[in-house]
C-alpha cells in the first residue's frame, strides 16, 4: 500500500471520527488543514487583514455541515468549495468598501525563514509566488488548486464553479502566464 493510499485512508477515518463529533477529532482535521486553507485564502485575498476572519469563517461553516457530507473522499473538494465561496464572498465586501471610499491598508505577514535552509530555495519561492499575485484570480487559483493543493481537475472545477474544460483552459494560460513572468524575472 502506498503512502497516497495510506494517508487517504487515515483523512477518510478522521472525518468520520469529526462527523461522529469524537472529542479532538475536529481539532485534528483543523490542524491537518489549516495551513494549507490559509496558503489557499492568501492567495485569493492578497494581504487582506481580514484573512483570520475568514478562516474562521470556513471552519466554522465546515463545523456545522461536516454531517451533510455523505463521501469522505470529497471531503477535500468540499473543504476547499467552502473556502472558495467564504473568500469570494469577503472580495466583494472588499470591492463595496473600497468602492465606497474605504480602502484597507494593505499589511504585509512577516517571513517566516525557520523552515527554509537555503537562501536560494527562498528567492526561487519568492519569485513564483510573487508571479501567482500576479495572475488574475481564476488563474491564480487554478493553479493553487492543482499544483499546490493536488485537486484534480474535476475536483477544481466543483470548487471554482465551472465546467472541466474551463478549468483546463485557465490552467493553460495561467501556465503559459506564469512562465513568462518567471521568464521576465530570470532576464533582471
Amino acid at each position: 500500500m502506498s503512502q497516497t493510499e495510506i494517508n487517504s485512508i487515515r483523512d477518510k477515518l478522521l472525518l468520520m471520527r469529526a462527523q461522529a463529533r469524537e472529542p479532538g477529532a475536529f481539532q485534528e482535521l483543523v490542524e491537518q488543514y489549516e495551513r494549507r486553507i490559509l496558503y489557499y485564502v492568501h492567495r485569493i485575498l492578497g494581504d487582506d487583514t481580514d484573512r483570520a476572519d475568514v478562516l474562521q469563517e470556513i471552519w466554522i461553516r465546515v463545523f456545522l455541515r461536516i454531517n451533510t457530507l455523505r463521501a469522505p473522499e470529497a471531503f477535500r473538494a468540499w473543504l476547499y468549495k467552502i473556502a472558495h465561496d467564504v473568500a469570494v464572498t469577503q472580495l466583494r465586501k472588499r470591492s463595496r468598501r473600497e468602492t465606497a471610499g474605504f480602502t484597507d491598508e494593505d499589511v504585509g505577514d512577516p517571513v517566516d525563514t525557520d523552515d527554509w535552509n537555503e537562501l536560494e530555495l527562498l528567492d526561487r519561492a519568492e519569485l513564483v509566488h510573487g508571479a501567482l499575485a500576479k495572475l488574475s484570480l481564476p488563474h491564480r487559483e487554478v493553479l493553487t488548486l492543482r499544483f499546490l493543493e493536488e485537486l484534480d481537475l474535476a475536483e477544481i472545477a466543483h470548487v471554482v464553479g465551472c465546467r472541466v474544460g474551463t478549468v483546463k483552459s485557465r490552467l493553460h494560460y495561467a501556465k503559459a502566464e506564469i512562465r513568462k513572468l518567471l521568464e521576465g524575472d530570470d532576464r533582471d
